[in-house]
């Protein structure tokens, strides 16, 4: 079969043009250092890069989830502490006060003094939620009763928890729910911490010598507060150990990326160069394929 000059053109320029194509992405590889600048360049390995382009992703979502949590995981274990400082302190000034000489009302007003610290750490705010409200986070979980007389529960939900996503099938508790901490407080008033307080208060009010069941019972709530506090303390080695497991493999994610990305430099070199003299030829070998003008000829 007869191959026209205007077949033989049209090869010539489509082969010119492939070769200008494959010399550009060539320099632009070089120059930037990638060996990938558009899915097309390799459809396959621009693939595999937006995998783990996704990966980068959703570990640095678990990465800040997890910063969230620990942050305030911290801040509910140091007010855990101050009130399980207050509740020791009560123990020990208690514990005094029964072979004292001084005033009882002395220690009542002790007892009055921890009993409203003790409140205001149960109603303590970080970033303006209540970190013992469970899962309700916007009201003040606990105060008094419309009498004055006891201390009770103002909201719903302190046994609910809070949830983070730390990887994508693990999630983690990251709060302590006022339940879980405080037990069932008030109404009726019981042995809860801030009703056993009051009902010491009036008792040294009253000129009477604390109980040393009303010890025991303090003594029991006291070691329920740092067991939940030791609780609190797996919750954050937990969240700090799949933190560093997370970073180890943001890098490893990252290795991978670069070494899909990185560009063979010496060896697209030797390409551009041989890409170069393929145009040179063949701008060399253009006159005898492309059709002559007039001018030519002059």
């Amino acid at each position: 079969m007869r191959i026209t000059d205007k077949s033989l053109q049209a090869i010539f320029l489509n082969n010119l043009s492939e070769v200008r194509k494959q010399l550009n992405q060539t320099q632009t590889k070089i120059a930037l250092g990638k060996k990938i600048t558009k899915p097309s360049d390799e459809p396959f390995g621009a693939t595999r890069l937006m995998r783990l382009n996704s990966q980068i992703e959703d570990i640095d979502t678990y990465l800040k989830n997890i910063d969230n949590g620990m942050s305030f995981t911290d801040i509910t274990i140091s007010v855990m502490n101050k009130i399980q400082e207050q509740v020791s302190n009560v123990i020990a000034d208690l514990s005094n006060s029964i072979d004292a000489t001084e005033n009882p009302q002395d220690f009542a007003n002790k007892v009055d003094l921890a009993l409203e610290n003790l409140l205001s750490l149960a109603n303590y705010k970080f970033n303006g939620k209540y970190i013992f409200g469970g899962t309700n986070r916007d009201e003040a979980p606990y105060g008094w009763d419309a009498t004055n007389s006891f201390i009770e529960e103002k909201t719903t939900s302190l046994d609910g928890y809070q949830r983070i996503r730390i990887s994508g099938t693990v999630t983690q508790k990251i709060n302590e729910p006022g339940r879980d901490l405080f037990g069932t407080v008030g109404n009726p008033p019981g042995t809860d911490l801030f009703n056993s307080l009051i009902s010491i208060k009036e008792k040294l009010e009253n000129g009477e010598i604390v109980s040393a069941d009303d010890l025991e019972n303090l003594n029991n709530i006291n070691e329920h507060i740092i067991s939940e506090t030791t609780k609190m303390g797996t919750y954050y080695k937990r969240m700090e150990d799949q933190k560093t497991l997370l970073e180890n493999l943001r890098l490893d994610v990252e290795s991978l990326m670069a070494k899909e990305q990185e560009v063979d430099v010496p060896r697209a070199i030797m390409d551009m160069q041989n890409y170069q003299a393929s145009l040179d030829r063949t701008l060399k070998i253009s006159a005898q394929i492309l059709p002559k003008s007039l001018l030519d000829y002059l």
